[in-house]
């Protein structure tokens, strides 16, 4: 059994719960064990944008409070395991980990290096692997066209990948696709930002990147787009109507998160287990061309 500490982040359970809801189905079936850690805090994320030593200090109490029970962490978010990665890393100059440890010491923490920050996918890839995926398919998703979205922060910094996929040519979410049985294609703006980091300053300049990626799409057939971030989901997702409405087209790309996609080969309730009925846009066309008799093994 494969045990980690699950870091949730603060906005997956407050707007993406689907995304924790497939995450557990999947990993119980899988053989992860998923530690909850109720004292965890934010990533530190937001704060580095204020103060860098108090972003530093948030990640690195996460990271004691695994530590203090001998676990690794696995990362929903990967804004949250690239903070928490980066942290890790900077920790572990001497005088930087000392002077941090230091603080924590007020509240009963010390951290010494030795908690791994990894992301969900990176866990199924590494930890599961390729072939236990195919062996636990239980539908068939080969007619299923799949546009695969990584993500800016899903391999950088490049010390988040340590070496398992490439940052400026990634091939692993196109494997983990291509592993349920759906294919996974290729396209111009695979590396295009959701936008998500700007969408604060400028929605217009995030809905621009968006309309982009939508656009480049449209002329492939996909039946959806498959993701590993909440912010990414929520930015091609919840944004897509108020994209179409500004530039006047009619955008409806399913989108989903990968674990959902993987829930659905395994023979997942589409609802009740991965929670598909949150998703926007609707996956009724995509949820008909998969159970519409297509089954392996029943």
């Amino acid at each position: 059994m494969n045990r980690y500490a699950i870091f949730l982040g603060c906005t997956t359970p407050t707007r993406v719960p689907q995304y924790e809801l497939s995450v557990r189905w999947i990993s119980k079936r899988l053989g992860i064990e998923l530690v909850d850690i109720e004292d965890f805090v934010c990533c530190g994320s937001n704060q580095i944008n204020i103060s860098i030593e108090a972003g530093l200090l948030l990640a690195a109490m996460n990271l004691a409070l695994a530590e203090a029970r001998d676990l690794d962490i696995v990362a929903l978010c990967a804004a949250c395991a690239g903070v928490l990665t980066e942290a890790a890393e900077e920790l572990k100059t001497q005088a930087v980990r000392d002077r941090i440890n230091k603080q924590l010491s007020t509240i009963g923490l010390e951290y010494n290096g030795k908690t791994q920050v990894k992301h969900i996918s990176r866990v199924i890839y590494e930890d599961m692997g390729l072939d236990k995926i195919r062996k636990e398919a239980k539908r068939d998703l080969s007619r299923l066209q799949v546009a695969p979205h990584y993500g800016c922060h899903y391999l950088k910094p490049r010390c988040m990948s340590e070496g398992f996929d490439e940052p400026d040519n990634p091939k692993t979410l196109h494997e983990l696709i291509s592993a349920t049985g759906a294919s996974s294609i290729e396209y111009e703006t695979l590396d295009l930002c959701c936008g998500g980091k700007t969408f604060p300053n400028s929605q217009d300049l995030t809905h621009s990147l968006i309309a982009k990626k939508l656009d480049n799409l449209e002329g492939k057939e996909v039946d959806c787009m498959v993701l590993q971030c909440q912010t990414c989901y929520l930015m091609y997702a919840t944004q897509q109507k108020k994209v179409s409405e500004k530039f006047g087209k009619q955008y409806n790309i399913p989108v989903l998160l990968y674990p959902q996609l993987l829930g659905l080969a395994m023979g997942a309730d589409p609802v009740a287990d991965l929670g598909l009925n949150l998703n926007a846009p609707p996956v009724d066309k995509l949820l008909a061309k998969v159970e519409n008799g297509y089954r392996i093994g029943n």
